[in-house]
């Protein structure tokens, strides 16, 4: 295939903007954009998810065709980001005990990985599942396969969310006409972007200050360990504001220019803040607001850390922040005072490097971060064809999406745990019916061995009624 016939799509549900971008991944590990596309998304999104369908679907519409036109190229399928309010992480345990000790294969691994997936309520998805470690009696490892034991006991974390997340999403992509290739958790994928391997390693929180989210990524010894997205962000800071009759627009421009995470100790010397309506509003209310706001914001996060049950002391990697919530002054002094971490980075924009030469000054201020980092983690080509001409997969517009890996191998763990419910149901039917035949069976051994006793006292007495009935006879005879 042509390299120009080769490249991936990725688009981020922002809850101030939806972003598109399509990009060819270098040999030197670089990504050339090709096409890029943003709207507006606060009618249609909100905290990370969609409410409203109809909006939501022209958006999709809208942005492929924008990406098309850019590149004379049909697009086939894309990658969208996942997450929102409501998506956090669940820690569950699945054992197997064994008669003796056996070496333990990767199916035993896949079987229980199989049911950990089907431990979900009715009302949340997995959206994807992370082994911990495993447990083989007193020995504990992360890697089971080959070693003899005579139990196995795995420890996973899974990533949930609302059923209807997925759906949703699924449901406008469809309607929309656009294939979905996969749902990565766009978290992960920031933080696979962002993150260096020491600060995995040795224990890190990772913190994503977006307009209506907050996500919070706990990451120790190359693992995620906690994750949770906080329905707060940059938006209830400006609505704050806007409650000093401001329009949303003015209100970011203040905040990033007058705001402050901490209040200087200088807050009664600072002059009125000028409006654009000649109204002047005193500094210190106005940073009132805005304290109290990103202090609420700081201390969720501090929960969250409190949470994962891991410490200052344990995540020496220390605080990793991005976002552009995070573009606020003094931030690092709220969140050195709150959560106590020293070591804080702020990271505006993602380690992958970017070819935009159609596109100069493309993601300065990090709003395609997202985007890009999902592209990093797609596999699969999104390229359909030179537009205008039948796409290379020969694949119709309107065909149901493709399940994705996730979402096969949660019907699969689905499927095998139904049939093992099945299976435990004919197990328990059969030993029902065992049980009450084994009941009929002693009573009616109970009701013989009484018949017969009866049978047995009845001679009895009959025997005795004749040997008294023959005395009365013989004394009458004598």
């Amino acid at each position: 295939m042509a390299t120009e016939d080769n490249f991936i799509v990725a688009i981020e549900l922002g809850s101030s903007k939806v972003t598109g971008v399509a990009g060819r991944k270098q040999p030197d590990g670089a990504i050339q954009v090709l096409a890029f596309a943003q709207e507006p998304s606060t009618t249609f999104i909100r905290k990370g998810r969609i409410n409203n369908v109809s909006k939501m679907t022209q958006c999709i519409v809208s942005m492929r065709e924008k990406l098309e036109q850019k590149m004379q190229k049909s697009i086939s399928r894309v990658y969208v980001g996942i997450g929102g309010m409501g998506m956090h992480t669940v820690a569950n345990t699945v054992a197997r005990h064994f008669d003796s000790k056996v070496e333990i294969t990767q199916e035993m691994v896949d079987a229980i990985s199989d049911e950990n997936r089907t431990s979900a309520s009715a009302d949340r998805d997995i959206l994807e599942s992370v082994p911990q470690e495993y447990h083989l009696g007193a020995q504990t490892t992360i890697d089971p396969v080959g070693i003899l034991a005579d139990s196995i006991e795995g420890h996973y974390l899974n990533i949930v969310a609302n059923s209807s997340v997925r759906e949703e999403i699924r449901n406008c992509f469809r309607t929309a006409g656009v294939t979905i290739a996969d749902l990565p958790i766009t978290v992960q994928a920031l933080a696979d972007s962002m993150l260096t391997e020491p600060e995995k390693r040795s224990g890190c929180v990772f913190v994503d200050m977006g307009a209506e989210t907050t996500s919070v990524a706990v990451y120790k010894n190359n693992l995620l360990r906690h994750l949770a997205v906080i329905p707060l962000g940059g938006a209830n800071i400006n609505r704050d504001i806007m409650s000093l009759q401001i329009e949303d627009d003015e209100a970011e421009e203040l905040k990033l220019k007058y705001g402050s995470a901490v209040q200087e100790s200088d807050t009664d010397a600072h002059k009125p803040i000028a409006l654009r309506d000649g109204r002047t509003i005193p500094y210190d209310e106005f940073m009132g607001l805005v304290e109290a706001r990103v202090e609420e914001i700081v201390l969720n996060v501090k929960n969250q850390i409190s949470l994962s049950n891991y410490d200052v002391s344990q995540l020496i990697g220390g605080l990793i922040v991005t976002g552009g919530a995070a573009n606020i002054r003094n931030i690092d002094k709220a969140f050195t005072r709150d959560t106590k971490f020293e070591k804080i980075r702020f990271v505006r924009s993602i380690r992958i490097p970017l070819r935009t030469p159609d596109y100069p000054g493309l993601n300065n201020d990090g709003d395609c971060n997202a985007a890009i980092a999902l592209i990093d983690k797609g596999e699969i080509n999104c390229c359909g064809g030179t537009l205008g001409q039948p796409d290379l997969f020969d694949e119709p517009k309107d065909t149901e999406p493709e399940p994705s890996a996730e979402e096969l191998a949660a019907a699969e763990a689905k499927k095998k745990a139904e049939e093992a419910e099945a299976q435990r149901k004919a197990e328990e039917e059969a030993r029902i019916k065992a049980e009450i035949e084994e009941r009929e069976r002693e009573r009616k051994e109970r009701e013989e061995a009484k018949k017969k006793r009866r049978n047995k006292w009845k001679n009895s007495w009959k025997r005795m009624s004749n040997f008294f009935g023959n005395l009365v006879k013989e004394d009458s005879d004598a």
